[in-house]
């Protein structure tokens, strides 16, 4: 990877920073996805096109909606009994339940030396509806870890990461900013984090000589065929509408824009806590690019910049 900046990165186009997370995520330096791929390069990836282009190949690639989804969506639009429901929802899942337990005894929620919590009625009490939507939805939508030895050995992992991060900002900005479906905008961010999987999965399974396919090919793959792949993960779950809309049309308002805060902001605080870009030029990104609503922006960034990059600070 390369060198941190040794500059801010004020008025930098928000397509920089994406580029350079994902030549993090792809192991490569940013220098190499500046350089466009050639022909050859790009003709390597042609078997994974060929899957991408026919639903019906794609298909085996595309994660299956789970099975508690539908319920979960239900009690979040229940206007009554939602966190009870969502607690029904968590105690028949052992994954679940333990990933609650987790949470309810990290640092964020126990302070002061309180006492362990150690059972689902506690846990519910002290995360609320907001710490279990997030819970839930970033847990039955967590995708089977793929990496292997190799070129892009940590694709699955960074991915993932930008997504729960990108999730957690784009639900902050969707309830502050945009006033808008906090939820919907995390499982929208979600579903954007298993079609990157799913892209990369088809890639590495049908390009046999990874060490053959450059980052520049993979990096222009990923950019034209994941917004695509999250549209057909969407329709194939039945997910509303203006879920799949915030896919479909990513410059729209509302949901749209808090996906891209979310997206961008994950990337960032990624690059921050690598060492890639500082801190004060992060800030300048997500700045300029919402030049008009830039005070809600900044203050939204510095609850994000808290809780994300209190270890790095």
């Amino acid at each position: 990877m390369g060198d941190a900046d040794g500059s801010p990165w004020a008025g930098v186009h928000a397509g920089v920073a994406m580029r350079r997370f994902t030549a993090h995520a792809l192991d490569a330096n940013l220098q190499d996805l500046k350089i466009e791929a050639t022909e050859q390069e790009l003709a390597a990836l042609d078997p994974a096109v060929r899957v991408l282009s026919d639903f019906d190949l794609q298909a085996k690639y595309l994660p299956r909606r789970p099975s508690m989804l539908p319920r979960l969506m239900s009690a979040i639009n229940s206007d009554s009994n939602s966190m009870r429901e969502m607690a029904k929802i968590i105690g028949e899942d052992g994954t679940l339940l333990g990933g609650l337990l987790k949470l309810a005894n990290s640092s964020y929620y126990r302070v002061n030396g309180a006492k362990r919590i150690d059972s689902l009625e506690k846990a519910v009490a002290l995360v609320g509806t907001d710490g279990l939507r997030s819970l839930a939805a970033s847990a039955l939508l967590h995708p089977v870890m793929t990496g292997k030895r190799g070129p892009y050995s940590s694709f699955a992992e960074a991915i993932w990461e930008h997504s729960e991060r990108s999730a957690a900002c784009a639900e902050m900005h969707a309830a502050r900013v945009e006033r808008a479906d906090a939820f919907g905008a995390r499982l929208v961010v979600l579903v954007l984090g298993l079609a990157s999987n799913a892209v990369f999965r088809i890639v590495r399974d049908q390009c046999t000589s990874e060490a053959g396919v450059s980052p520049a090919a993979v990096a222009k793959l990923l950019e034209k065929w994941v917004p695509a792949t999250a549209l057909s993960i969407a329709e194939n779950w039945e997910l509303p509408a203006d879920l799949r809309s915030a896919l479909e049309f990513p410059a729209g308002p509302g949901l749209a824009r808090s996906v891209r805060f979310g997206r961008l902001a994950g990337a960032l605080l990624i690059l921050v806590n690598r060492g890639h870009v500082r801190e004060l030029s992060a800030r300048a990104i997500v700045l300029a690019d919402d030049q008009r609503r830039a005070a809600q922006v900044e203050q939204l960034w510095s609850r994000v910049a808290i809780a994300h990059l209190a270890s790095t600070r």
